[in-house]
């Protein structure tokens, strides 16, 4: 059988080099727009409902300035705003980011199997989430379909649920292994590495109280906001 040979004329490279061009500043553009919508669908993913200040801390930028990108999503119809509450994606919103998270998370697979800890493949991710759907979808297949991220969380379109349940709904007494971090969120998942809350790590819940909560890792005793508590994935140890 013979096999078929693509001719790389001068055309059809300067072709290609003009549509691969054109792919990737389309990428780039999308870029800013994209931070918003995939914190705030993470955010969401925890909460329920991303807030303003919750916005800026995972982004780095000035509340005011947050205020201001949001008035302009929720114009274009990416986003809602419940008084009292905060921000959620609107139908728009969520058709719109949901192809970019799963990318992000089939490459924190792949970065995970290259012996990134958890922080460095979600940061790392973020610069290879942009690149064509095509890519990112071979990568999929080369890293073994997985259902969910190295955090836990599900990839989009593959119908599975969070690894574990939030720390914060156990109670004290109860003895459990962390299994993941939901919604990958930088702010809390850098205060749970801190902690000691690394993956593995079998943790007892010492207290609940307010809006704390207080757990034995090893020999010392922790506490958390109850907001990181929530991030925290965890599984019972029998």
């Amino acid at each position: 059988m013979r096999t078929r040979v693509r001719l790389w004329t001068h055309e059809v490279i300067n072709s290609r080099r003009a549509a691969l061009r054109e792919e990737m500043s389309a990428c780039s553009r999308r870029t800013a727009v994209d931070d918003y919508l995939s914190t705030i669908y993470r955010l969401e993913e925890v909460f329920g409902v991303a807030r303003t200040t919750d916005i800026s801390r995972e982004l780095g930028v000035r509340p005011a300035t947050v205020s201001k990108v949001l008035r302009r999503l929720a114009s274009e119809g990416y986003v809602v705003w419940t008084r009292f509450r905060g921000f959620r994606l609107s139908e728009k919103g969520s058709a719109a980011i949901r192809p970019l998270v799963r990318r992000h998370r089939i490459c924190e697979v792949f970065l995970s199997m290259l012996g990134f800890d958890p922080l460095e493949a979600h940061e790392y991710a973020h610069y290879m989430e942009h690149l064509p759907q095509r890519i990112v979808e071979s990568i999929y297949r080369y890293v073994g379909a997985p259902r969910e991220c190295p955090h836990g969380n599900p990839i989009p379109g593959e119908g599975a649920s969070p690894r574990g349940k939030p720390l914060s709904e156990f109670r004290s007494g109860d003895v459990v292994e962390v299994v993941g971090y939901r919604g990958e969120l930088v702010t809390h998942m850098r205060r749970s590495l801190e902690a000691g809350l690394v993956g593995g790590a079998r943790v007892e819940i010492v207290s609940k109280r307010g809006r704390a909560v207080c757990v034995r890792v090893g020999d010392e005793v922790k506490k958390l906001d109850l907001k990181t508590a929530m991030t925290v994935l965890v599984k019972r140890v029998e």
